[in-house]
């Protein structure tokens, strides 16, 4: 079951926590869930390039306050990215879905603090860098261990047409324990996808930490 369904749904109010915080009724649940998949991709579009680790949504009545987990001294925090993002975002709400963004904050996090998004990235770069992906990984699991030591098991899975096979396929690695069935386990868990000449490739990350 745990190698089904996302690592972190699996283990909200044990290990992991939610990334929405509000209250609805049932008539209007699933519309601020499409606000919230709205303002997600959006920020990630914008910020496509920078490494956008996690994004809390908080709602108070038609209020939204938005923070967004970035890599530590990334440069367009120090440019008009930044200010242009809210300006933009606070507008698309107002049309779309007649919303007030009350505020947008940026937090500043270090390389070990999301380190399944890092590594996911990471892998993410080099494949559409065109890197053959068993190399990619054996570089991502060696880079991973360097940056902390409470990593107790690594899995990687690459999914497409990997190295440009007319087939598709999926291969993984797996290197020490990743407990997935362990609702007490802590997994970091993180996917996403590279766009490469030979079409779209899912990179997922599963990182067991003490």
């Amino acid at each position: 079951m745990g190698q089904k369904i996302n690592s972190l749904g699996f283990r909200i109010g044990i290990t992991s926590k939610h990334n929405s915080f509000w209250y609805a009724k049932p008539n209007s649940y699933s519309y601020f869930v499409k606000q919230d998949i709205f303002i997600r991709n959006y920020i990630k579009k914008v910020l496509l390039g920078h490494f956008v680790f996690n994004i809390v949504i908080r709602r108070k009545a038609n209020l939204i306050n938005i923070v967004v987990y970035v890599l530590k001294n990334s440069v367009f925090l120090k440019e008009d990215v930044g200010r242009k993002l809210i300006t933009d975002l606070s507008l698309q709400l107002l049309i779309k879905f007649d919303a007030k963004l009350s505020s947008l904050n940026f937090v500043e996090v270090s390389n070990t603090d999301f380190l399944s998004s890092l590594l996911a990235e990471f892998i993410k770069q080099q494949l559409e860098k065109r890197v053959p992906f068993r190399k990619v990984i054996k570089m991502s699991i060696v880079k991973v261990r360097q940056l902390s030591d409470k990593i107790k098991g690594i899995k990687i899975q690459i999914s497409g047409r990997l190295n440009g096979a007319e087939i598709a396929r999926t291969e993984w690695v797996r290197e020490g324990r990743v407990p997935l069935h362990t609702l007490r386990a802590n997994i970091d868990y993180s996917f996403t996808i590279a766009q490469t000449v030979f079409g779209v490739l899912g990179i997922k990350v599963w990182l067991y930490m003490s």
